[in-house]
């Protein structure tokens, strides 16, 4: 099987103990895969992180973990913002809700609301609103 992180579940996860942390650890110590889109580890990267928080949340991803934003995925990304009809503030989202469903993924998030009405995407809300 494999996850994918949304920002705000990754920041949670490595910035306090909780459910997200508890589920983190869980899933690195068993034989899933563990990704990140490249547009949700730029969000967490810009931080603010600590130089610990941002190795720490590397460590769960294999080399390979950090998943680029191809054209592919930009254009899907850019057709399901028009049909949702979607406000700006959630255009990164939507490109992680993309990515994630794209790769036949799990995306864990705290908010299900961020990505209501993307086309094939199942998630896993972990504490959180929406869920």
């Amino acid at each position: 099987m494999r996850y994918h992180l949304d920002t705000d579940f990754l920041v949670y996860a490595v910035s306090q103990a909780g459910p997200e942390r508890r589920l983190l650890l869980e899933l690195a110590g068993s034989d899933v895969e563990i990704q990140i889109s490249a547009v949700a580890w730029y969000e967490f990267s810009r931080g603010p992180r600590t130089p610990e928080q941002l190795a720490a949340a590397r460590s769960v991803f294999f080399e390979d973990g950090i998943v680029g934003f191809s054209e592919e995925l930009a254009t899907a990304g850019a057709e399901s913002f028009r049909r949702l009809g979607s406000p700006r503030r959630r255009a990164a989202d939507i490109a992680i809700g993309v990515t994630a469903a794209a790769l036949d993924a799990v995306l864990l998030t705290r908010n299900a609301r961020d990505f209501a009405g993307i086309d094939g995407l199942r998630l896993k809300v972990a504490a959180g609103r929406g869920g």
